[in-house]
């Protein structure tokens, strides 16, 4: 009996360490696939940082990180995510990037990805959206140079005397004479307490200010 029993045991001891070995056997096969695994998304991220264009929209080849032809809200995060970094790497500047629309916004049908088309169509209203606003932009600021140069007193109403310069005299009457004028029309003069002293206005210092010494005072406050 105490053979048997000692050959069992000694089978079941065996079994055990047989079943050891192959548990350690199982745990580096999968820190393997952990490596390489890790590896292969380094890789990936990599291979799409390169393939980004650092201007314009996104190709619908770099969102679909998987290749299973449609965009996931990962992948869609992710590869922007990725271009950002791209561009602060290299100081650039993001435009526009406040403005981006979100992927529910471009996830028409709500299925939870991206097609090309869902794609395309969303990058185009954004160019469209941008162009706007750029145009926006600029007639607002044409409006504001107009509203400035409105306001800019020209040379002739200060030159009183007609003879082509402005002595101290001269512009103290015609500036009180413009506030007089603004006043009695009910609009306002802005920054009428800080106006530009007649010594800062006269740079070559000789008592008088030329025409050209007078724009280009006012050349320094748009």
């Amino acid at each position: 009996m105490q053979k048997i029993k000692l050959s069992i045991e000694g089978v079941y001891f065996g079994i055990y360490k047989m079943e050891d070995e192959v548990m350690s056997n199982l745990l580096q096969i999968i820190k393997l696939s952990l490596v390489v695994a890790s590896s292969l998304s380094v890789i990936s991220a990599v291979a799409m940082a390169e393939d980004l264009p650092d201007r314009g929209p996104i190709p619908f080849t770099s969102y679909d990180i998987n290749k299973d032809g449609s965009v996931s809200e990962s992948e869609f995060y992710d590869t922007r995510a990725t271009r950002m970094s791209n561009k602060a790497s290299q100081n650039m500047p993001m435009r526009n990037a406040e403005n981006a629309p979100d992927f529910n916004t471009l996830d028409r049908d709500n299925d939870g990805k991206l097609t090309k088309l869902e794609l395309l169509e969303g990058q185009n209203q954004q160019m469209q959206n941008n162009r706007a606003n750029k145009r926006q932009g600029q007639k607002g600021q044409r409006r504001k140079m107009q509203d400035m140069n409105r306001n800019m007193p020209i040379f002739e109403s200060y030159d009183l005397n007609r003879d082509g310069y402005l002595t101290e005299n001269e512009m103290s009457q015609a500036r009180a004479k413009r506030i007089e004028q603004k006043v009695s029309q009910g609009k306002l003069l802005r920054n009428s307490a800080n106006q530009t002293k007649f010594a800062n206005i006269d740079t070559n210092n000789d008592g008088k200010v030329s025409k050209q010494e007078f724009i280009t005072n006012q050349t320094k406050k748009r």
